[in-house]
């Protein structure tokens, strides 16, 4: 991080903070004006270019977009352009890239973000280019191995750089690799493997959230721990949603994804011993720990027995199977939500409340759509909606507010 953007972060935690000093009685309102007079690079900034992190995305975004056009462009002439003009295009882009953004980022420091998304342009250069050297010389390789070696090439510059936005990128590619990987591995099952995949996903989400915990309790690597926790929670209850609909008719697990399944329970073994041995732990560290080592436990057990539901005890079996995961799911956005609350974690407290709506939304048409006529259905099921909506957003209010601070804009 440069100085000007460490100047700007600590403009922002001051506004912040200086509302706390004065209601603890630790200033005056007129020492709290004098302070914040001295301060007003950020908001003179904000208010002339616009917030740091819109800037931020919008250089994201170009990187994307620019490395979407580099893509398009070589493949619509990819029969007139000759394979060494292929090879200069890809490498010169992507040095070009990596270059002129570590320039701009650490040699002139005059535009970090900037240079941070074209460092991540030069990334999305180097998986692109992974594919087209493969199709330029025709290579017949294990496909999936395509975004391995970009998840893993580009793994080691996140931790380098400490970028987010590169790690990020990194881990959902490597979690497109555990898809195709494991679908090639379980398609000679001859029913739908939908839920195979899931809950392979959702070991994923859990071994992901258990690494940025282990991330997060070393300072060291502190900076880069919340896309594993995002990403590990979203793939989480993602799948535990799906889990709580009418699918285990369906194989829960395979024989061959057992590497799979005890690779993943290695990571998280490791990321937990190392979290208890760290010095620094988190309020609610505990349960959290424990939730996610026996919901780690427990798919692992269900994978590994490769069990399928019969038809024949489809009522009994499958709707208790059915009701123990909504029961679980329901615990799991409670408990994230308690979490977010003591932690004053706003990320899971969000994640929480979008999975409620979302399981309210679910479970509302399971049960009613068959019950009330259809007017009756919408109308009802909008007026729990606007209501739900209401009172989420005064709840939501009131724990920002008990954090101390103002939602910031985004």
């Amino acid at each position: 991080m440069s100085s000007t953007e460490q100047k700007f972060e600590f403009h922002r935690k001051l506004k912040q903070e200086i509302e706390v000093w004065v209601k603890e009685n630790l200033i005056t309102p007129g020492q709290k004006d004098k302070i914040l007079a001295r301060y007003k690079l950020l908001k003179e900034a904000d208010e002339k270019a616009g917030p740091g992190r819109l800037v931020t995305t919008i250089t994201i975004l170009g990187s994307i977009l620019i490395g979407v056009g580099i893509i398009l462009f070589i493949g619509a002439n990819w029969s007139e352009i000759p394979k060494w003009g292929k090879l200069f295009i890809i490498f010169s882009s992507m040095l070009a890239s990596n270059g002129l953004g570590f320039y701009l980022r650490y040699e002139k420091e005059n535009y970090p973000k900037t240079g941070a998304s074209l460092i991540l342009l030069g990334s999305l250069i180097f998986g692109a280019g992974i594919f087209l050297i493969a199709q330029i010389y025709h290579i017949t390789v294990h496909y999936p191995n395509g975004p391995l070696m970009w998840g893993l090439g580009v793994l080691p510059i996140a931790y380098l750089l400490r970028f987010k936005t590169i790690l990020s990128l990194a881990i959902i590619v490597l979690l497109i690799w555990l898809g195709m990987e494991s679908s090639l591995r379980i398609s000679y099952l001859p029913d739908n493997f939908v839920i195979t995949l899931v809950t392979l996903f959702f070991m994923a989400g859990i071994t992901l959230w258990g690494i940025g915990l282990m991330h997060r309790a070393f300072k060291s690597f502190r900076t880069i721990s919340s896309p594993y926790i995002i990403i590990g929670v979203l793939v989480t209850f993602s799948a535990g949603y799906i889990m709580t609909f009418d699918v285990f008719k369906e194989t829960i697990g395979a024989s061959g994804l057992s590497m799979f399944y005890l690779g993943l329970v290695g990571l998280f073994l490791i990321s937990g011993i190392l979290y208890l041995l760290s010095a620094e732990k988190e309020k609610g560290w505990l349960p959290e720990i424990i939730s996610l080592s026996l919901l780690m436990a427990l798919f692992v057990l269900l994978s590994l027995s490769y069990k399928k539901i019969s038809y024949q005890a489809y009522d009994s079996a499958v709707n208790v199977i059915t009701l123990t995961s909504n029961l679980i799911f329901a615990l799991e956005i409670i408990g994230i939500i308690f979490l977010g609350y003591i932690r004053r974690n706003t990320t899971y407290i969000n994640i929480g409340l979008l999975f409620f709506v979302l399981d309210v939304i679910a479970r509302y048409f399971d049960f009613f759509w068959k019950m009330l006529p259809r007017s009756v259905f919408f109308i009802i099921g909008g007026i729990i909606l606007l209501s739900g909506g209401v009172i989420l957003e005064k709840k939501r209010r009131k724990i920002l507010a008990s954090f101390n601070f103002e939602e910031e804009n985004r």
